[in-house]
């Protein structure tokens, strides 16, 4: 029953994280600069006011500090993924960070974690192919053109500006780093960070092991550690304006009015997302679980297929289908590895 519930979870999460992004792709939003960290901010806040409704299911409330290293853990690695989109182009990115954090999950279940599997070997094949499939679906559903409508617009709206096919890679970092080189490294920063969220939930004892009661802790953790992120912001601006006031000015708005509404009812399905994939660790373990929820990319490439029309042509589409189909395959495998543990194990 417990392995159903598991599976449940990841089908729901998978539908929720490739969904979220969808409301705050509206023309009032789109005409707004909108900074990386206000829309992390709306997303952290909705998922600390939602993450109290796990006691209306009579989880009592419990608090642990590895909601604060899971906090860790989210937030470095989602600016780093900013990053990476922004300097590197969204559809390598987004193959890249999606890949490594299978690996990661997969390395600390079955590596560290130990986590039972019928065949370790079985198990590392289906991690492979899992990460063969999310790596061709985010290449193939890239739009293939500059310009787009309105109907055609990528599924990350906060970088949009910056997702065009071609990067100018003319600015260097340290001396010899170039511009699209340091966004591959924000990929890969996001992929080990964010593969690795959940990991501090092993270790917050039995308490939190059904999932649900680090629901709390994970909310409060993530929104301390933006909340860290604003005010270092903060402290960065006034030393270079010399003023406390001229710091608080050059902090980004929050576009209360105008995408408020849209990127809160995103923060929402986020939340929704972030629950079920927080059950879906807790049920089916960190290897499994967490490796089937990178399959999100394949709801946000039915969204770009089939609403956004944003891969044109056969043979673009076919190949995504293709790699789809390998996907699943590769979910399909991982779950017949799955072996459940008994109610009475520890």
């Amino acid at each position: 029953m417990e392995e159903c519930c598991g599976y449940f979870a990841a089908f729901v999460s998978c539908v929720a994280f490739g969904t979220f992004a969808v409301p705050i792709k509206c023309a009032a939003v789109r005409k707004v600069d909108v900074d990386p960290l206000v829309l992390q901010t709306y997303k952290i806040g909705m998922t600390l006011l939602t993450s109290w409704l796990v006691l209306l299911f009579g989880v009592p409330f419990t608090f642990t500090p590895w909601g604060f290293v899971s906090g860790l853990f989210m937030v470095p690695g989602g600016t780093a993924g900013y990053f990476a989109v922004q300097n590197a182009g969204m559809a390598v990115s987004q193959g890249i960070w999606s890949s490594l954090k299978v690996l990661v999950a997969f390395c600390w279940g079955i590596l560290i974690f130990h986590e039972p599997v019928h065949s370790k070997l079985g198990t590392t094949l289906a991690i492979a192919l899992l990460m063969v499939g999310l790596a061709g679906v985010s290449i193939f559903a890239a739009p293939r053109t500059s310009t787009s409508s309105p109907q055609e617009e990528p599924l990350l709206p906060d970088v949009e500006e910056q997702n065009q096919p071609e990067i100018v890679d003319n600015k260097d970092y340290l001396g010899f780093l170039k511009r699209r080189h340091v966004g591959l490294l924000g990929a890969v920063i996001d992929g080990a960070y964010g593969g690795s969220v959940l990991v501090p939930m092993h270790y917050a004892g039995p308490k939190t092991t059904n999932g649900l009661s680090y629901v709390m802790s994970f909310a409060i953790g993530c929104s301390s550690v933006v909340t860290m992120v604003w005010v270092l912001r903060l402290l960065f601006n006034s030393v270079q304006g010399q003023s406390l006031r001229v710091g608080y000015d050059r902090l980004p708005s929050l576009h209360v009015t105008t995408i408020g509404p849209y990127a809160a009812l995103a923060g929402l399905i986020w939340s929704l997302g972030n629950v079920s994939s927080i059950l879906t660790v807790a049920l089916l373990g960190e290897g499994v679980g967490y490796s089937i929820v990178q399959s999100q990319l394949l709801v946000a490439g039915l969204w770009g297929v089939f609403w956004y029309k944003e891969i044109r042509g056969m043979r673009a589409i076919a190949s995504w289908f293709t790699f789809a189909v390998i996907t699943v395959a590769g979910i399909v495998m991982l779950s017949r590895e799955h072996v459940p543990v008994p109610a009475e194990a520890p």
